[in-house]
């Protein structure tokens, strides 16, 4: 269940919980009459186990709102709020059962509490309050006892490490005690609505009965009216006829005849004519005079005070008297009520009360003396209580709850209304319910050690099997290992067997394992003496490996070390070469002379290239070849490379076309150096096999990726040298290498570094029809292009002091003739001492520092000079070295020199430096 709400907020399942409790507690589920079951603490103690104490606290919150709208207060909320506490610190935190340390709590705290709350902040009654005690005990052991029986499925960790016997015997009596429970709740409602309706039948009943009394009493003395008003209208003497009446009928106190003015003519007795003297004796205001003429089978009025003969409450009783058709007076006798106290009802051997309510809804009779009196009218909210209400019960002015029954008289519209107290009701609910109760704690005690002896007796052989496997020895023998118990079931019984026959087997094992021992031993033991002779073996191998090792590394060492001094040594005689070659062809020359010179400078060029080649396969071999990415301008590299192959290109059959897509980006991001390095060995390789035809190299970006492709109409690649194309040291036959040339390692590096960029370099090609070499690189947009750099013309250095630094006489040569054009004051130092003691004797503005000398090399010299610009000055100095590669240039820059100028040198470069300084 963890998992599950672990993927939805807390906080939304912590509010889901806690309005299903809120709405539990809502739920109709009555305990006796009027005390309701709070089972929403259920999901609040489900919240406290699947989120933590905080969230069931925010979920008795919730609870506690929804009792709040119900009852007008949440007090039973503190409790539950306090519960969750309890079940935190000594449940929860302790890893153990609700059920009974939950019951704790209710007996020690809850109950207490609840208690003081409903005597003195409530002021309820004992009966009240003992109910719902008894109710919220009931409520606690119900939903405690669910939460544990679902916890066995929902929060399995209670349980962990717990023995069978006690699972079973905890969850079985849960589910009895829940059981029982849960049927004497049933059973006392049950119970407790038959005695209501056994009340509200005898109430019923014993109204009826009254009524029909009532209505007859009221009859016999109705028709004795009418009798003598029959008589009177005989010509009897009216006195005679009304003392004859009250003789008759002694509950009848007086009578008297009036005429048809309403005038009093006889009395009776005669105390009652005394009575009136001085007074004007008429009855004209009287309802049984004004309601006679309508009534002519006699008139039963509603009760009233009586006046001239004391002042108790009567009920009149008329009749009118006719002459000829014609109305000519009454005759009337005041009925008194004796008492009523014989129609009182008793209901379960308690007395109740009685309500006799007249037409006009005055008070006739009254046992319940705090609500109503004799002569009281009662007002019609208090008469629908009595009469109409659907509940069927009444509620006292001293809040004392009443069940009643009403009937209403179809002859004079009088009512009488029975009523009993309900807390005789609930005394006798709650007798029989205590009787209830204590049969359930028997049966649940009874059940309770039934269950212990059924899981003892279930568990007995699963436990004395899991004794059997703990002890298990296989080295002892069969007979040692425990028989079928009888009376086991019959998955035991089938486990027992199964463990006795994986013991015997494993018996048989271990025997054999004992006997595979003693051989292991002896093999160890051999082998003990193998591995110390392969120890000394191995101890030998790993020497002559470290030796071999240490030779490989001395060896890489020395390659690496030969092919620097290899560039620098070749390098140098190449500056000459190239440089003074470059000097001849600026000067005028035949044209056959200059046609050589321009020979011997290429040559010298196409040497410098294969032996960048070599030097960059090692370096790539090495792992130390790394790219130096800058903003570059796109059509300046495309133009360059294209415009120099162009000048290179020496095959008049062969026309070459170069172009660059619109949608190329100005600027990205790239290192130029080596990828028109790639592209100039694809156009070199593309020149070199294209004997006629065309060599069209293209430019094109789009979604990140530049993309440059070489194409020719040369001699191609066959299909079975394709796959050897791009390994170090092999062309695609002989043949072409005898022909063409070349040392195979270029398109090996181009493969590389195209690889080092992050791209891809493919091919296509056909024998005998051409190839398409196409470059593919993933490259970033650039800043804005920069203004275009100075071109590389001589600068006008007149009267700007050179030191050129440089220990080979040729070197010195080839740069003093490209000097001696800017117009500069140039001085020569062999060395670094040489030059540092020049720099004594007086400042230089422009330093050219060879980087390897003897004495003191340009690396140190240039220190020296920067940490002592008082004695040497503050010279811009460019390097001048064989080692031309990045890492060169940057440890160059680290010792402090502002610029750099690779080995052969090239006038183009050695000026664009020399115009730095002038910038």
């Amino acid at each position: 269940m963890l998992n599950h709400i672990s993927k939805l907020p807390k906080l939304v399942v912590a509010l889901f919980l806690g309005v299903l409790g809120g709405v539990a507690n809502l739920l109709p589920i009555w305990f006796l009459d009027s005390s309701e079951f709070l089972f929403g603490q259920l999901f609040v103690i489900l919240c406290l186990l699947a989120l933590g104490w905080q969230y069931a606290v925010l979920a008795v919150g919730i609870g506690a709102m929804f009792l709040l709208y119900r009852w007008g207060h949440c007090l039973p909320s503190v409790v539950f709020l306090i519960e969750i506490l309890w079940l935190q610190v000594f449940c929860v935190r302790a890893n153990k059962p609700l059920f009974i340390r939950g019951l704790g709590f209710w007996v020690l705290f809850g109950i207490p509490i609840l208690f003081i709350m409903g005597k003195f902040v409530l002021g309820l009654t004992l009966l009240v309050i003992f109910t719902a005690l008894a109710k919220y005990m009931i409520n606690a052991a119900v939903y405690l006892a669910i939460v544990d029986l679902t916890s066995l499925f929902l929060f399995k960790r209670v349980w962990q490490a717990k023995s069978l016997y006690q699972i079973l015997n905890y969850m079985i009596s849960h589910l009895i005690i829940l059981v029982v429970l849960i049927t004497t709740i049933v059973l006392t409602n049950s119970h407790y609505k038959r005695i209501e309706f056994e009340v509200t039948a005898q109430l019923h009943d014993a109204s009826v009965s009254a009524l029909k009394q009532i209505d007859d009493y009221l009859e016999s003395y109705r028709r004795a009216i009418n009798i003598a008003a029959q008589d009177i209208q005989s010509g009897v003497d009216k006195q005679q006829v009304i003392n004859r009446l009250v003789d008759t009928y002694p509950n009848f106190r007086t009578a008297i005849v009036a005429d048809q003015s309403a005038y009093v003519t006889h009395f009776y007795p005669n105390a009652l004519k005394t009575s009136l003297v001085g007074e004007v004796p008429s009855v004209a205001d009287r309802e049984y005079f004004i309601q006679a003429p309508y009534y002519p089978n006699g008139y039963v009025s509603g009760i009233f005070q009586g006046r001239g003969f004391g002042n108790d409450p009567v009920v009149a009783v008329s009749a009118p008297l006719y002459e000829d058709g014609e109305f000519k007076g009454i005759v009337e006798s005041s009925l008194f009520f004796e008492s009523f106290e014989q129609f009182i009802p008793k209901v379960l051997a308690q007395k109740g009360h009685l309500l006799i309510v007249d037409h006009e809804n005055n008070i006739v009779f009254s046992s319940l003396k705090s609500d109503f009196n004799i002569l009281d009218n009662v007002a019609n909210e208090q008469l629908v209580a009595l009469t109409e209400s659907t509940d069927q019960v009444y509620i006292s002015n001293n809040r004392d709850v009443y069940y009643r029954q009403s009937v209403q008289s179809d002859i004079f519209n009088w009512r009488v209304i029975s009523l009993i107290e309900r807390k005789h009701v609930n005394l006798a609910v709650a007798s029989a319910w205590i009787q209830s109760f204590v049969l359930a704690l028997f049966i649940i005690a009874i059940s309770s050690f039934l269950v212990n002896r059924m899981t003892r007796v279930f568990t007995k052989p699963i436990v004395d099997l899991s004794h059997s496997i703990n002890s298990f020895d296989p080295s002892k023998k069969m007979s040692e290992v425990s028989n079928t118990q009888e009376g086991s079931c019959l998955e035991v019984i089938t486990l027992q067997q199964q463990f006795s026959q994986l013991a015997f087997k494993l018996s048989t094992s271990f025997a054999k394992l004992n006997s595979a021992n003693e051989e292991n031993a002896q093999l160890n033991r051999k082998l003990k003496d193998f591995n110390e002779h392969l120890e000394i073996e191995v101890g030998e191998k790993t020497e002559e490996l470290i030796k071999a090792l240490d030779q490989a590394n001395k060896a890489s060492s020395a390659k690496s070390q030969f092919l620097a001094n290899m560039s620098h040594e070749i390098r140098t005689p190449l500056n000459g070469i190239i440089g003074m070659s470059e000097e001849l062809i600026s000067n005028e020359l035949e044209a056959n002379s200059k046609t050589q010179l321009d020979i011997i400078h290429q040559s010298a060029h196409k040497l410098l290239l294969i032996l960048n080649d070599i030097l960059d396969y090692s370096k790539i071999e090495a792992g130390a070849l790394e790219l130096s990415l800058h903003d570059t301008d796109v059509s300046d590299f495309v133009i360059a490379i294209s415009t120099a192959f162009e000048k290179s290109l020496s095959k008049p059959d062969v026309k070459f076309n170069y172009a660059l897509d619109e949608e190329v980006p100005t600027v990205l991001i790239l290192d130029d150096l080596r990828l028109s390095q790639v592209i100039n060995n694809l156009l070199s390789n593309a020149g070199k096999f294209t004997e006629r035809g065309k060599i069209n190299f293209t430019v094109d970006y789009s979604e990140g990726f530049l993309r440059l492709k070489v194409k020719d109409t040369g001699i191609g690649i066959a299909k079975s040298a394709q796959k050897d194309l791009f390994d170090e040291f092999t062309q695609a036959d002989l043949s072409t290498t005898r022909k063409y040339g070349g040392t195979g390692l270029g398109l090996t590096i181009c493969k590389r570094l195209v690889a080092l960029m992050g791209g891809q370099l493919t091919f296509h090609s056909t024998e005998n029809v051409g190839s398409e070499f196409i470059v593919e690189i993933p490259v970033k947009r650039g800043d804005a292009p920069k203004p275009k750099s100075i071109s590389a013309e001589i600068p006008n250095l007149e009267n700007v002091r050179l030191l050129l630094v440089e220990d080979n006489p040729i070197n010195q040569i080839v740069a003093t003739q490209f000097l001696e054009k800017t117009g500069g004051l140039i001085s020569k130092a062999m060395d670094g001492i040489e030059a540092l003691k020049a720099l004594e004797g007086q400042d230089f503005d422009i330093i050219l520092m060879d980087c390897q000398m003897p004495n003191m090399d340009g690396f140190e010299c240039t220190r020296t000079i920067r940490q002592n610009p008082d004695i040497y000055g503050q010279p811009y100095i460019i390097a001048i070295t064989a080692n031309a590669f990045a890492e060169d240039k940057e440890k160059c820059l680290k010792a402090g020199m502002d610029d750099f100028v690779a080995k052969p040198i090239e006038s183009k470069a050695l000026y664009s430096c020399l115009k730095s300084w002038g910038r």
